[in-house]
């Protein structure tokens, strides 16, 4: 946890993301203002449900 002030916000700036390496021996990692995640994985699928709005 980065900032425990902000645990409570809907949202997070994404500050980095790496995948990792060599069939996850080093996790991938996503950092933000607010926390930072590590994932040992396999196999992984991030979807983003992209919205457009009114311009």
């Amino acid at each position: 946890m980065h900032d425990s002030e902000e645990i409570h916000e809907p949202e997070a700036d994404l500050i980095g993301f790496s995948m990792g390496i060599k069939s996850h021996q080093e996790a991938a990692v996503i950092t933000t203002d607010i926390f930072e995640l590590s994932i040992i994985y396999g196999s992984f699928v991030l979807q983003k449900n992209w919205s457009r709005g009114s311009l």
